[in-house]
């Protein structure tokens, strides 16, 4: 059986910013400008010391597509965004203090989140949404390219991103992601030129879609 080849669940330019031991076929999408970059890079000593609003990030509130025709399973609307940044204190906060109370709650990870079930039966995951942006509920059909939600910042985050990933089970704790790819992506790093037809771009690679 082939990769599953699905529509992108975002529009414009992207990067994977997946940290270490994130499941590789489990994707978070960065919004980035035309360096690459999700914010403004005058803005990274406020990141790093003081305190970066979401609203600085290229990622914060962009819509979100439903990246195949699917029924809506499970819905999560009413989690809270952490609406500053601080690299150092959302480091602890993911690494240390997240694992220790979120082991026995899945949404203490994901935050707001959807989840649904394809015509061949895979599911999509899609996590840390803008609390209230959800705009679909449980037993709604959706078909490609609707929009469902904005990105946001609520969970285990440490910047604003979608977190991204096709499973053959429901149950997010229990699934192990499985490969996917785009029916269309363009690597635009300015290095690089070209179109992705069989194969993800790579991480911290600027991609369009």
């Amino acid at each position: 059986m082939g990769l599953s080849k699905i529509k992108s669940p975002v529009k414009g330019d992207w990067s994977f910013m997946n940290p270490p031991g994130h499941h590789p076929d489990a994707k978070d999408f960065v919004a980035v400008d035309q360096n690459g970059k999700p914010y403004e890079v005058a803005k990274v000593i406020r990141h790093l010391c003081y305190k970066l609003s979401v609203e600085d990030t290229y990622s914060w509130e962009k819509k979100i597509f439903s990246p195949f025709e699917a029924e809506v399973i499970a819905v999560k609307n009413d989690a809270k965004d952490r609406m500053t940044l601080n690299i150092f204190r959302d480091l602890v906060n993911g690494l240390i203090i997240a694992p220790k109370n979120g082991k026995n709650d899945v949404e203490y990870f994901l935050g707001n989140y959807i989840i649904l079930k394809s015509e061949k039966a895979e599911f999509a995951l899609l996590a840390h949404l803008r609390q209230g942006s959800v705009l679909v509920s449980k037993g709604m059909k959706v078909k490609t390219g609707e929009i469902i939600a904005k990105v946001g910042n609520s969970g285990n985050t440490i910047q604003p991103h979608l977190h991204f990933q096709i499973m053959k089970e429901s149950d997010p704790a229990k699934a192990i992601p499985i490969p996917f790819t785009f029916e269309y992506s363009q690597v635009c790093d300015g290095k690089t030129e070209g179109t992705m037809d069989s194969t993800l771009p790579k991480n911290w690679k600027k991609f369009r879609v």
